[in-house]
């Protein structure tokens, strides 16, 4: 008996910004970072008369910082066609399988993915060490909330616990 999992599903933005908050600490931290800048910009506004110009500067810093990541994974997404094609994949105890459209299709054996991580939106596989390159597979990818855990099952019995 084959435990095998198909899924499907068409990429929004919102996968890839998962993606990116799990794999890489600079996206993850930055809204919290572009806040922290905002309240010491807004103290400053506030409580020092003669610092007006700083505080003024500091809030547009923070927002900067707080919409880099999103309008960047916006325009990324929608500036290339093939980012938003659907994908359709498969899993098995052999390995793990993607297909986009009828030009890209990639067979990774699970011994080449060296970790994984769950997010509330889906699946986080690392395809490189050090989080530099990642696969994402959405929770709305699977047709059922069993092939949800069968997945997870497999990421777990070939590569390991989640990070």
């Amino acid at each position: 008996m084959s435990n095998c999992v198909d899924f499907n599903w068409a990429p929004s933005p919102a996968d890839w910004r998962a993606s990116l908050r799990a794999m890489v600490p600079m996206v993850r931290w930055a809204p919290w970072f572009a806040l922290a800048f905002a309240a010491i910009s807004v103290v400053l506004l506030v409580g020092f008369d003669d610092m007006v110009v700083v505080a003024v500067f500091g809030l547009a810093c923070a927002l900067v910082i707080a919409l880099m990541e999103p309008v960047a994974v916006w325009w990324r997404f929608s500036s290339d066609e093939m980012i938003s094609r659907t994908v359709v994949g498969s899993a098995d105890d052999q390995s793990f399988r993607m297909a986009v459209g009828s030009s890209v299709r990639e067979e990774i054996a699970w011994e080449e993915l060296p970790g994984w991580t769950e997010t509330r939106q889906g699946f986080v596989l690392q395809t490189l060490d050090e989080g530099a390159a990642s696969l994402s597979v959405p929770h709305r990818a699977f047709a059922s909330d069993e092939d949800v855990t069968s997945f997870r099952t497999l990421l777990e019995k070939h590569i390991g616990p989640a990070d």
